[in-house]
């Protein structure tokens, strides 16, 4: 796989300006593998602080399909109050209170200002961003058994028992308010002035990781966060962002406003253009990934390589894909007691797998799919039926001197069988 990870460092190591990177990809494709190794590569050098922002929809504020709506000043505030946990624990370095009250002030008047609320709760800054689940770096001296290492200089900062529950309203405003905005402008300096306090105690620069925002499947909500707005941009500080992939079709993205780089994170080539129907070069990457992870367990003869291959092109290149092929293949030779993986049990956990990727698609789904199918050069197709099928992994980008398309693998098993006119004149691999 191509990563990305070498490019963004590099851009980080730049001597001038203020690097800040958007990357995006569909989802399963390895993103968060790649923020993780980045941060990782970082954490020596900065003061990185990553924030997972659908898992905190899902696990502190309990309302994951708000981050669909998340506004742009939100995404701010939350990461400031992530800064806030880690600059405590991690460098014991307390904001003064009078900033703390100001970034309090300027949730307030937003959260008045787009009709979130009418009347916002009475909340400690501080103590709310004990509610922050935070990854960070450059432990402090003696820090605690609590902050549990995940890699080098980093460290999971968790729920605390002085955190409290998340009472604050995301993702549900009525109004949108532009950037030049006076209260939109006050929330960024507040965050601004977080990060400048942090570098000046640390004495290096700061670096935010925002994970999650890949999640918004809407291209609308993609273009009021990094198109029409540049409040994200506009934090004083180095900064890799995991956007929308809907937003890689935009014309506007080579020069998108505020960010320097914009690198693409997508699918491995696991079928040829000029033939979808056979295994592309991507396949040996995902049985050479395969063998590196059961290395040390002494079980590389547990799948023969054939049937390895039909693995991963049913994967359709996504990482996550194969690792749950794998997953639901361990179950089914468990229930039963084979000791090595046949062609039969591999045939029934495709179909099983494929069952699951053929759920919910319709007429018009199955014709867009089709045409794709067709067209020679596998172009993306217009409109936002495309953009959907793309969003949940059933189109799927592949690399090429220009990115192509085609549907999920699995999916041309039965519900879209390749014809004999067209590129895919060949029958797929046997199923």
């Amino acid at each position: 796989m191509q990563s990305p990870a070498p490019t963004i460092g590099e851009a980080l190591d730049r001597p001038f300006g203020t690097p800040r990177v958007l990357l995006t990809g569909t989802i399963g494709t390895g993103k968060t593998t790649e923020l993780y190794r980045i941060a990782e590569e970082r954490a020596q050098r900065e003061f990185v602080v990553y924030v997972d922002l659908e898992r905190h929809f899902s696990e502190v504020v309990g309302d994951i399909p708000a981050l669909q709506n998340v506004a742009s000043w939100e995404i701010c505030f939350l990461a400031g109050l992530a800064l806030l946990r880690a600059a405590e624990e991690r460098l014991a370095f307390r904001l003064p209170d009078p900033h703390l009250r100001d970034l309090e002030h300027a949730w307030s008047a937003l959260a008045r200002a787009t009709g979130e609320v009418s009347a916002p709760p009475k909340i400690e800054m501080g103590t709310l961003a004990k509610s922050m689940i935070v990854l960070a770096s450059k432990a402090a001296p003696l820090a605690g058994p609590a902050a549990a290492g995940v890699g080098a200089g980093l460290s999971l900062l968790g729920a605390t028992a002085e955190g409290i529950k998340w009472a604050l309203p995301l993702g549900i405003r009525k109004r949108s308010l532009p950037d030049q905005d006076q209260q939109m402008q006050t929330m960024v300096r507040c965050v601004n002035v977080i990060i400048g306090l942090v570098e000046q105690h640390q004495g290096s620069n700061v670096l935010l990781v925002i994970d999650g925002l890949d999640r918004i499947r809407d291209f609308k909500r993609a273009r009021e966060l990094f198109i029409d707005s540049t409040a994200i941009a506009q934090l004083a500080c180095r900064m890799v962002v995991c956007g929308p992939f809907a937003l890689r079709h935009h014309p506007s993205l080579p020069s998108l406003r505020g960010f320097t780089d914009v690198p693409p994170l997508v699918n491995e080539p696991v079928l040829l253009q000029r033939d979808p129907s056979q295994p592309g070069p991507g396949v040996r990457f995902f049985c050479d990934l395969f063998q590196r992870r059961v290395a040390d367990l002494g079980a590389g003869d547990l799948i023969e390589r054939a049937l390895l291959e039909r693995l991963a092109y049913y994967s359709g290149g996504r990482a996550r894909d194969f690792v749950t092929s794998i997953q639901v293949l361990a179950g089914r030779a468990w229930s039963a007691d084979a000791p090595r993986a046949a062609e039969e049990l591999i045939s029934k956990v495709l179909d099983e797998l494929r069952r699951k990727r053929e759920t919910g698609l319709h007429r018009g789904h199955k014709a867009l799919l089709r045409a794709v199918m067709d067209d020679p050069e596998h172009s993306l197709p217009e409109g936002d039926l495309a953009q959907e099928l793309l969003s949940y992994g059933t189109l799927l980008p592949y690399p090429n001197e220009s990115e192509w398309y085609y549907p999920h693998p699995l999916l041309t098993m039965h519900l879209l069988r390749p014809s004999t006119a067209g590129s895919a004149g060949s029958e797929p691999l046997s199923g």
